[in-house]
Order: C-alpha cells, then sequence, then structure tokens
C-alpha cells in the first residue's frame, strides 16, 4: 500500500508534533538516550571490546570506506586548489579569529560559550526549546548570529585543517570545541534546538568533522560516546520536528539532507536505515515541488536558490557514493538548477540579491563569500560535465570538487579546469565586434526571469523580474514586480538593496520587501502587496504577462499587469530593451482610471547625491542615466536615501532614483542606461510609441558599416529596428 505524501498530510503531522513538543517539554527528555548502548545499534556495540580506543578504530575503519573519506584518504594535497587560502582560514579559526556574516568575533578556544549571542554577549533562555522566544531579537541582537556560529563553519575549518596537516593540537581544539558545546547544549533546551533546519546544518558539519579526524587520539572513548549520543539526539530532534507543517522550503529539504547525512554516515546508530529514508523522501518528493522546471527556487530568492541547488548537488554525491538509486527525472532537474544558477550570474561573476539573501553554507569547505556561488557551478559542470559552467569558476571554487567529488569526477573537473585556464585566441576586427555583440539570453519563463548581455565579461548585462509572487503567501520573496537589474561590466547600475536582516524594526523589514524597495512602479496608496509579519503575506502581486524576443542588435522584454486601485485600476506595461554594445532602455506606459500620480524607483548600486543630478541626467564614474515623459506630466527627479545590504548582516548608506510623475494618464516615462547619459535621444513616435535614436559612436564595439540605428517602441509589440544601409527588420514576439 503506497504511503500518502508527507504534505497531503501536514495538518495530521503539525497536530502530532505539537503533542510531542508538550510531553518532550514536560519530561525534559528524561527517558531519552544518555549511553553509547542505548544509540547503538546491538550488532555493532556487541563486536567492541573494552579497550579505551576501540570504539574509535572501529567506527573510523568503517569510516574511512564511506562517503567523504573513500576518495579523500588517497587524495594529494598539493592538487588541493587555494590550499593556502584553506590553511590560513584554519589557522584563524586555531587562534579564535572568527567572523559572523562579516563581524569579526574574538573567540576562545578554551571555553567558548556556544549560547551567547556573539556579538552583543546576550544570552537566551536555557529552557526547553518549545519555551525560548528568539524573533523579537535576543538581548538587542539577531538569533541568526547565534545560529550561524552554531552550524560549526568554524570548527569544520580546523577539522579540514586536521585533515591537511595532521596537527594534534588542532584536533584536541576542535573536540574540545565540541565537547563544550554538548555540555552547554542539552538535547532540546535553549535556542540552539529552536530551528530543526539549524540542528541539520550542525549536524552535517559534525559528520564531516568526524570523517576528517576519526584517526586523531583526541577522540577519547567517553567524548567519542557523548558524540554519538548527541548526534543520535541531532536526527531524532529533525525527525520528530520537521518544518512539513511550518516551513516546507529550504528547511525541510535542508532537515532532509541532514538526516540523510546522518543516517549513511552513522549506520551503526539505532534508526539510522530510517534517517536515511526520511532524508531521501523529503528531498525527492520536495524537488518537483519547490524546483520550478526551469530549475528556479519556488520562493524566487537567489540565496536561497543557492541553499537548494548546494542541497540537491550533495544528494547526488550521498547517493551515488552509496548506491542508491536516483530517478532520471531528478537528474535532470537538479541540472536545470545549476543552469539557472549560471543564467543569473552577472559578467563580472556576482548574483543579484533578489529575494532574501542568508548569507549562509551548507557546508562550508571553500573560502569564497557566501553570495559567491562558483562553487556550484564547479561541482555542476563536473557531475553533469559542462564545460562552459567550469569555464566561469576559479581555484577558489574548484576547492569544493576536491573534497566533494570522487576520483573520476575530480579528474574531469581538473581537465575541465585547465580548458578553462587555457590561452584563447583573441579575435580582433570589426567581424568580431559583432560575433560578440550577438550577445546571449535566456528565459526562466516558469520564475518570470528573462536575462540577456553582450556575451562578454565587459559587456551590458539586464535581468527582468517578470514572474509570480515566490512562495505565494509565504517565505523569502520580495514584492518585486518589474524589478530590473542592470550592469556593464563589473560597475553595477541598477540593482535590488537587498534585506540585511529578519528580526529588525518591522518598519524596515516590509519597506526591504516592498515594491519601493526596488526597480518598480510605486504608487503611494495602493502598494503591490501587503505584509503580514516578518515572513508572510496578507496579499500578493499579480503575475504579470510577458513577451519577449532577441536578435543580434537588441534583446528586448515586456511585462504587462493591470492593479487595482481605490479609483479603479490601472495597467502598466514595461518594455525592457538591451541594445548591445550601448546600454539599456526601459519603457513604462500607465493607463487607466487612475491615479494622477506615480512614480518609478531604481535603486543605484552606487550613492550619488543631488549634486548628481544635471537637468535630466546622471552622470557616474561608469554609467549615466537619463530620463524623459514622452507623454506630457509632470516628471520630478529626486535621490531618496535607502539602506543597502551586500549579505545577512550587511548595512550601507544607498540611494535611489525616484522619477515621480504628475498629470493625466495615459503616461510614458522612458529612462536609459549606457556609459555618459548621452547615447540614446527620446522622442514621441507618430503612432503613440516611442522612437529611441542610438549613437553608435558612443561605443567602440559596432559595425563600420552601421552609421545610426533607430528604434521604434511600441507598447504590447516587438522593438522595430532601423539600420542605415539595411533593411528595416521587424523581430516576432515569443511567448
Amino acid at each position: 500500500m503506497r504511503k500518502p505524501s508527507r504534505r497531503s498530510i501536514a495538518t495530521l503531522i503539525r497536530v502530532r508534533q505539537e503533542i510531542v513538543k508538550r510531553l518532550d517539554a514536560t519530561l525534559l527528555r528524561s527517558s531519552g538516550p544518555r549511553t553509547l548502548a542505548q544509540v547503538l545499534d546491538s550488532a555493532f556495540a556487541s563486536g567492541i571490546d573494552d579497550t579505551d580506543d576501540a570504539a574509535r578504530r572501529k567506527l573510523a575503519q568503517r569510516t574511512s570506506a564511506r562517503f567523504p573519506l573513500a576518495h579523500l584518504r588517497g587524495r594529494d594535497v598539493g592538487a588541493l586548489p587555494a590550499v593556502d587560502e584553506i590553511r590560513r582560514s584554519a589557522a584563524a579559526s586555531l587562534t579564535g579569529n572568527w567572523s559572523v556574516f562579516g563581524t569579526p568575533v574574538a573567540a576562545d578556544l578554551s571555553q567558548h560559550d556556544w549560547t551567547a549571542h556573539p556579538t552583543t554577549g546576550a544570552r537566551p533562555s536555557d529552557a526547553h526549546w518549545t519555551r525560548v522566544s528568539y524573533l523579537g531579537g535576543v538581548g538587542g541582537g539577531d538569533v541568526k548570529a547565534i545560529w550561524e556560529l552554531n552550524r560549526h563553519h568554524h570548527v569544520l575549518r580546523l577539522a579540514q585543517g586536521y585533515f591537511l596537516d595532521r596537527s594534534e593540537e588542532t584536533a584536541e581544539s576542535l573536540v574540545t570545541l565540541i565537547d563544550q558545546w554538548i555540555d552547554q547544549n542539552p538535547a532540546g533546551r535553549g535556542i540552539n534546538w529552536t530551528s530543526s533546519l539549524e540542528v541539520a546544518f550542525r549536524s552535517i558539519a559534525w559528520c564531516w568533522i568526524w570523517a576528517l579526524t576519526c584517526e586523531s587520539p583526541a577522540w577519547t572513548k567517553q567524548r567519542l560516546e557523548r558524540f554519538l549520543v548527541a548526534i543520535w539526539h541531532h536526527a531524532r530532534h529533525i525527525e520528530r520536528f520537521d518544518s512539513i507543517h511550518h516551513s516546507p522550503n529550504t528547511h525541510l529539504t535542508g532537515e532532509g539532507l541532514g538526516l540523510l547525512y546522518i543516517g549513511l554516515s552513522f549506520p551503526e546508530l539505532r534508526r539510522a536505515h530510517l534517517w536515511s529514508e526520511r532524508g531521501r523522501e523529503i528531498l525527492e518528493s520536495e524537488l518537483d515541488v519547490q524546483v520550478f522546471d526551469d530549475g528556479v527556487h519556488f520562493e524566487r530568492a537567489v540565496g536561497y536558490h543557492r541553499y537548494t541547488a548546494e542541497f540537491y548537488l550533495h544528494y547526488l554525491l550521498l547517493a551515488d557514493a552509496h548506491g542508491l538509486p536516483v530517478q532520471p527525472g531528478h537528474r535532470t532537474r537538479i541540472r536545470a538548477a545549476v543552469a539557472a544558477t549560471r543564467a543569473l550570474r552577472r559578467p563580472d561573476g556576482s548574483w543579484p540579491v533578489i529575494g532574501d539573501e542568508d548569507s549562509g553554507d551548507t557546508l562550508l569547505l571553500t573560502t569564497n563569500e557566501p553570495q559567491d556561488q562558483g562553487p556550484i557551478l564547479a561541482l555542476g559542470g563536473a557531475l553533469f560535465q559542462e564545460q562552459s559552467w567550469v569555464d566561469l569558476t576559479r581555484d577558489v571554487h574548484r576547492a569544493a570538487g576536491w573534497w566533494l567529488l570522487d576520483d573520476g569526477r575530480w579528474q574531469s573537473l581538473q581537465a575541465m579546469a585547465s580548458k578553462a585556464e587555457s590561452p584563447r585566441r583573441t579575435r580582433t576586427g570589426t567581424r568580431a565586434r559583432s560575433q560578440e555583440r550577438r550577445g546571449t539570453s535566456t528565459a526562466l519563463a516558469a520564475a518570470g526571469y528573462y536575462v540577456a548581455g553582450d556575451g562578454s565579461d565587459d559587456g551590458w548585462w539586464c535581468l527582468v523580474d517578470a514572474g509570480p509572487h515566490g512562495g505565494d503567501r509565504t517565505g523569502h520573496a520580495h514584492t518585486d514586480l518589474g524589478h530590473v537589474e542592470i550592469s556593464h561590466g563589473a560597475t553595477l547600475i541598477i540593482a535590488d538593496p537587498g534585506c540585511f536582516a529578519y528580526t529588525m524594526e518591522p518598519a524596515l523589514r516590509d519597506w526591504s520587501r516592498s515594491e519601493r524597495a526596488h526597480a518598480s512602479l510605486v504608487i503611494d496608496d495602493t502598494p503591490l502587496a501587503l505584509p503580514s509579519g516578518p515572513f508572510s503575506w496578507s496579499s500578493i502581486a499579480p503575475t504579470p504577462s510577458c513577451l519577449h524576443g532577441d536578435t543580434d542588435a537588441a534583446w528586448w522584454c515586456e511585462l504587462h499587469y493591470t492593479r487595482p486601485h481605490a479609483s479603479g485600476s490601472i495597467t502598466h506595461r514595461r518594455q525592457v530593451t538591451l541594445v548591445r554594445g550601448t546600454g539599456v532602455i526601459v519603457c513604462d506606459w500607465v493607463d487607466g482610471d487612475a491615479p494622477s500620480s506615480f512614480a518609478l524607483h531604481w535603486p543605484l548600486a552606487d550613492t550619488p547625491d543631488e549634486s548628481d543630478i544635471v537637468g535630466t541626467r546622471i552622470k557616474r564614474d561608469g554609467y549615466g542615466v537619463s530620463w524623459t515623459s514622452v507623454r506630457g506630466g509632470d516628471l520630478t527627479a529626486t535621490l531618496l536615501p535607502i539602506v543597502r545590504s551586500a549579505g545577512y548582516g550587511q548595512r550601507q548608506r544607498g540611494a535611489s532614483l525616484k522619477l515621480a510623475r504628475t498629470g493625466t494618464l495615459p503616461a510614458c516615462i522612458v529612462s536609459c542606461f549606457d556609459e555618459q547619459a548621452g547615447a540614446f535621444s527620446v522622442s514621441a513616435h507618430e503612432r503613440g510609441g516611442v522612437r529611441v535614436d542610438v549613437d553608435l559612436d558612443s561605443s567602440a564595439d559596432v559595425d563600420a558599416a552601421e552609421t545610426s540605428l533607430v528604434l521604434h517602441l511600441m507598447p504590447g509589440m516587438a522593438p522595430v529596428i532601423e539600420r542605415s544601409r539595411k533593411p528595416v527588420i521587424s523581430h516576432g514576439a515569443t511567448r
């Protein structure tokens, strides 16, 4: 008889969990396992003699035949890419030079307090986990800072250092840290048990810490016993209190991965087979639910898409290492997730911060910044034999492959890395420039992300958000309908400002998730969506319709939606055109019953001030912005101070260009982004659209035979492009 899906019985699971929570809080787990004999499988326990080191030696021998030691034990340390960076990071961790979300933390390894807030020193309650309050802030701090350190990334770094250099001083320090954690965090008590996802992240780190250090005598009989009992409680906690009813997103899949890791890494533990099966069940059943056909995570938050891609790459590696079958359709969908990571990458190697950004890592094996998704491309390139992904990686990214890939895939990654780094022929002449300008474009249609560029690292790049509100009414999505990201090479021009925390003041949290923070159309008294707490919505933005097309000269994308208003409704059409080699044009057509005023917000990636506005232009180093109201009305430009965040816990000053328009409808505003705020000349088209004359002399990447380029932009139609000495070309739309 086929078991019902856990999603279909989520309400029943929630009822059961609530009952178990109350019993758990009352009994304080007094009946839970406390000795090694209580958590070990009887067959394994009976084969251990009574000598002090017998359990460690026998378990270490078994571990050496499993992932990841099965491939790591004979691996050449000298072949580890960026090995010196790992060693420096491990040395810093050994001296207590830690950090959390970029903030330095001084840790005393001999007596570290794992329950205190790392920057404020505040200590939350040590009551049963169900009675610990944390969302309102912990002593003026953010609970995620506590949780981040308790993922034990710094302890894992020490384990990597030990594996590379076999220093028993390092092993003693890291096992001491785990001892302290177990002393300070009894099973089920305190802040570090409140989130099953955090329990799962720590469990994954512990699986690796044990594997990398299992040959060290620092694991005494007593220490190993306490460690195995503690990890049993970790798995049992996840099993009993997973997030199927509360946060069925990356919380649930991360917990599934934690169960899979523990079950496969420690099959000697009672219930291990159940945990690995539950982990597989969660990951496999959630893949089609949480990952769109185009590979993007359903919450439409780039940081949580990264988590999802990481989780499922680990799933494939574990499944293949342990001979577990994986459906071909699942491999295809995981490949699509990595391809989406590639599609969202900017030319300079960075990724936009769309939606919430957690700034954490599933497993911190490399030294790159958490927003850098290069390791996903390196691992995906090796797993799916995709050279073009590996071409975009560096040594610090490929270091993940040294730790995670089996011998055959590691050798394949090395071979592809050699090809990526080999000298390339330099194209010259007008033909080369024409080929370069042909560029690239990608439609992630299910998520509604449309991306295009010049096809070079120093060219123009644009992303349009023309999809549904992510995650329905919950999760980490923002109200970013119509948002546009624009960059020119390494110069970011328009970029999502991000959200620096989840437990900050509610008004700032609401602003960070609203259309006011994004490159969107804003109507003061009619927000696109209404928040309901820090992670939910009482109403969500409409889903637009979308058209897009591409040629060698230009790429375009148009989204269209209707939104209600107190006096009726309005329609908004936004057409974004990337003119290759020159810049980006955004036309906003607004029509309907109301309102008499609205604004376009353009969150700039740098911090200009009012003195940079000259007439209808802003000129900055590396880029320019200009704007025109084609259908009359008054258009006023001001710079609004905003908060920017490149990653979680980071807060910087920023500026958003606000173009406020008053007057009767219909209205049309054209915003142009180029190198000098002068490449585009905008005028009204006689048929109600917009004519844009392009100054090709402003770009070096042009065909000398072209003396002019004119775009005719009409709402609901593909752009018509006129070029001198060539016939007019009309480009058909695709859906």
